[in-house]
Formats: structure tokens, C-alpha cells, sequence
């Protein structure tokens, strides 16, 4: 579960970030709820398995598999 500082969401500098994350893993960043590994993306543009949001985030890797398996079907 990412966590923010002061427990709340907010804007912060680039530095901000980096600081927080390098002392609360996995901070600020987005892992992927299939592998756990970072997304590299934001909330905005942020990949999920299906329209409704539920399963997700997703990194690019795994959501290219499932659209392989997907279209393979």
C-alpha cells in the first residue's frame, strides 16, 4: 500500500518525493497488483485489467499479457 506523508494525499516537489521514497517503501509509487513490480505511472494514466477499475494497476508487461491471452481466446 503506498503511503503518503502525513498519512494524506497531497502535492509535493519532485525532491519531496524522492526523499520519501527512498525512506518508506514503496512511498509514493505505483506497484503492480499482479507482479508488485513499480508502474512507472501515475493515478492519471495508470493501466487496469477491465473498464471498471477493479483490477489494477497493472504495469505495462503484465497488461500486454493479459491483452495477448485475451486476443489469443
Amino acid at each position: 500500500m503506498n503511503t503518503w506523508p502525513g498519512g494524506k494525499r497531497h502535492a509535493i516537489s519532485q525532491g519531496e518525493h524522492e526523499t520519501w521514497n527512498s525512506h518508506n517503501y514503496p512511498g509514493t509509487r505505483q506497484l503492480c497488483v499482479l507482479c508488485d513490480s513499480e508502474t512507472d505511472m501515475c493515478e492519471e494514466d495508470s493501466f487496469y485489467l477491465s473498464d471498471d477499475e477493479e483490477t489494477g494497476p497493472v504495469c505495462e508487461e503484465c497488461y500486454d499479457e493479459f491483452n495477448k491471452k485475451l486476443e489469443a481466446s
